[in-house]
């Protein structure tokens, strides 16, 4: 095996199960109303950011499935926007954006999931997605956000290359 996809199965592993467990134990815990992180997306967009597409989609896929199974989320409802983040994270690389740049294009990526995500959750709700959007979307968006800005703070040195 080479030694990046080591480091790749490294990182899955550290990471990725520590989001799985972030997600079931403590963003419980940081929930403000209805809101809460996600911490499972913030490694996958940093996954794809440092590993490229290919990488990026298929962390997304598993991590998504592995959350879905141990919520109450039907099984794969996050599992296919985890995959399209993922992938669009990777394919950001090599428009070569940097600094401020890079967050922005994770902002739109936090908020392409949300939307997709709540658009097939719409469909097991009486909730309208109208409502969806300004009750859920906008403010998980904001707070993954946030997040995302401290975790790639200390987790900076494994995600850049």
């Amino acid at each position: 095996m080479k030694s990046e996809t080591k480091y790749l199965v490294f990182i899955l592993i550290v990471f990725g199960g520590g989001s799985i467990i972030l997600q079931s134990l403590i963003a419980p815990l940081m929930q403000i109303h209805i809101w809460k992180p996600d911490f499972v997306l913030i490694i996958v967009l940093l996954i794809g950011k440092r590993f490229r597409s290919g990488w990026g989609s298929t962390a997304g896929f598993i991590l998504g499935i592995i959350q879905d199974s141990l919520t109450g989320m039907p099984v794969g409802i996050t599992a296919l926007p985890k995959a399209i983040a993922g992938y669009a994270s990777g394919k950001t690389t090599s428009m070569h954006p940097q600094g401020t740049l890079y967050y922005v294009w994770f902002i739109f990526l936090i908020l392409l999931h949300e939307m997709i995500t709540y658009a097939f959750f719409q469909y097991k709700t009486d909730l309208t997605y109208t409502f969806l959007l300004y009750s859920r979307v906008f403010p998980n968006t904001i707070y993954t956000m946030l997040m995302l800005f401290i975790v790639h703070t200390f987790t900076r040195k494994y995600f850049d290359e």
